[in-house]
């Protein structure tokens, strides 16, 4: 046995055991939740960071589902980086999930989650890129958690895949499907008896048969004035009904999100959100130019002045909210106007203000997609076929070794087969976690292959060293020709699966990469330390 361990393979083999065990790091008791995100309208976005351990909040330990609730005024935190307080107006903003068992990352397929892949009309790589750095930004601002993207080419068109852990299907599509066209508009009535509109400059104005002159020229039903966009509604004997695009979500510069101009408030049966922008210098002279051609009046209930119309939000043309008018704005230019809507419940009046947020900031899309495909797996039926996978792959070990104990009926042959066979298992899930690799239901499939092979190359290498027919091969020479028959395996498998890990397809990438880490793994690491093992052990036979 002291002969064994101090073999130079085998000392590489247990390195790499003990490499795997660090690697994978298990924790077997994990406490509280981990933050996969802080949103940008949360208070604690400056106190709290990706990846902290929020151990207890006011006092009680942390589970997913505190987050959830509202907050206000002073909470407490106790992290894993000390006692920290924020003051909260509702909503916290900070996504959380239970801290990992280990640092192997599972798939969607195994954890749960949902996975969409859209089409784009036109799909060149730099259209490419830009869709996913505009969803990614979207979907990060809201807050959807551990999303990846990953561009795909098949048959000359391109594809993006999103995979996202947790959130849901309807959520998901709201956001990438959502083009991302904002408009605020302004109903301008103006009437012949004044007969111009005063913008940039003054322009005359004529009626004509349902028709608009302007400045001597008929104009369409939708024209631009000093970067303006209006569309004519109708004409009247004595008045012109105009539609003004004040701004858009172009001119957007800034989306605040701090707790003084972002918020949802109670206000009766339903929940009112609100958040300023920041917009260019012309877009603001254009809501002025429009502005200053309205009357104003004064709100009874309130008795502040407010322009004559409101002012319309849409989002890829369907109509969000509308909002009363400061009289300021035909004064001077405002820069820094804000956004509202409602919902009936908290939940809503968060997700509605977060997606249009979200959206305002990452701009529009440089084209118009299509979902081609959706697919989702609950956390439930991932941890199931988890546990079934794992299950099957022991099933398989222990079948293939109770035939081998059938064949050569010796324990002490079946046990280094078992214990290299499961060794091989943790070295190849170590690796996997060092690399960050994903491990999904086809890398496990990958695995199982890959110890199926391993399982053989022992075989092989058993008959090889106990072949008793071949009597003028020493025990080393037949230990050279077992092992050419290993490494010529391993070659072939890797030969193969070569093409699969560079086809661009998920599924296949991860069942390719994963066989070829365990073959490799085989050759170099588990195969020579079984077969200073095998030959100690028929060695060991022979002087007994």
């Amino acid at each position: 046995m002291k002969r064994i361990l101090k073999n130079k393979r085998v000392i590489v083999w247990l390195v790499f055991v003990a490499l795997s065990v660090i690697f994978i790091s298990p924790n077997l008791s994990p406490r509280g939740v981990v933050v996969a995100s802080v949103q940008d309208f949360s208070p604690a976005v400056d106190k709290i960071v990706k990846g902290e351990i929020i151990l207890k909040i006011n006092d009680k330990d942390a589970v997913p589902e505190d987050f959830q609730g509202a907050f206000f005024d002073r909470v407490k935190f106790e992290t894993n980086k000390g006692t920290k307080f924020v003051r909260a107006n509702g909503t916290l903003g900070i996504i959380v999930e239970r801290p990992p068992a280990s640092n192997v990352k599972f798939g969607l397929d195994l954890k749960g989650g949902i996975t969409a892949t859209v089409k784009p009309e036109e799909s060149d790589s730099d259209t490419i890129q830009q869709i996913i750095s505009t969803l990614q930004t979207r979907i990060n601002i809201y807050g959807l958690r551990e999303t990846v993207f990953r561009p795909v080419y098949y048959q000359g068109a391109g594809f993006v895949e999103i995979s996202i852990a947790g959130g849901d299907e309807a959520e998901l599509r709201n956001l990438i499907e959502s083009e991302g066209k904002f408009e605020a508009k302004m109903p301008l009535i103006l009437h012949f008896s004044e007969g111009q509109l005063e913008l940039g400059k003054k322009y005359s104005l004529k009626a004509g048969a349902d028709s608009l002159v302007v400045d001597g020229k008929k104009v369409d039903k939708t024209f631009e004035l000093d970067g303006i966009q209006f569309s004519l509604e109708s004409v009247s004997s004595d008045t012109i009904n105009l539609t003004a695009t004040v701004f858009t979500g172009n001119d957007v510069k800034i989306v605040f999100f701090d707790p003084q101009r972002s918020g949802v408030e109670n206000v009766g049966n339903f929940y009112k959100w609100f958040f300023q922008v920041q917009i260019t210098n012309e877009a603001a002279n254009r809501f002025f130019w429009v502005a200053k051609n309205m009357k104003t009046h004064i709100d009874p209930g309130t008795g502040e002045r407010y322009l004559e119309s409101r002012i319309y939000f849409y989002l890829d043309d369907n109509f969000i909210d509308s909002l009363n008018v400061a009289a300021n704005f035909k004064d001077v230019p405002v820069t820094n106007p804000s956004i509202s809507g409602g919902a009936p419940s908290l939940s809503e009046a968060i997700a509605e203000k977060s997606k249009l947020q979200s959206i305002l900031r990452s701009g529009a899309l440089p084209t118009k997609i299509e979902t081609v495909q959706f697919s989702s797996v609950s956390p439930t039926l991932g941890a199931d076929f988890l546990q079934n996978a794992v299950l099957a792959g022991f099933v398989a070990i222990g079948g293939v070794l109770l035939i081998v104990f059938a064949r050569y009926r010796k324990p002490k042959i079946v046990l280094p087969m078992m214990l290299v066979s499961l060794s091989e298992i943790l070295i190849i899930v170590g690796i996997s976690a060092r690399l960050g690799s994903t491990i999904d239901l086809p890398a496990i499939g990958g695995l199982i292959a890959a110890i199926g092979l391993g399982i053989n190359d022992q075989i092989v290498i058993i008959d090889n060293v106990l072949r008793k027919e071949v009597r003028e091969m020493t025990l080393s020479e037949r230990l050279k020709k077992a092992f050419f028959v290993v490494f010529g395996a391993a070659g072939t498998i890797i030969a193969a699966m070569l093409p699969l890990l560079f086809s661009g397809f998920g599924f296949l990438t991860g069942f390719a990469l994963t066989t070829i880490i365990g073959t490799l793994v085989g050759v170099l690491v588990t195969r020579p330390a079984f077969g200073v093992i095998a030959e100690r052990l028929v060695s060991g036979a022979s002087e007994k």
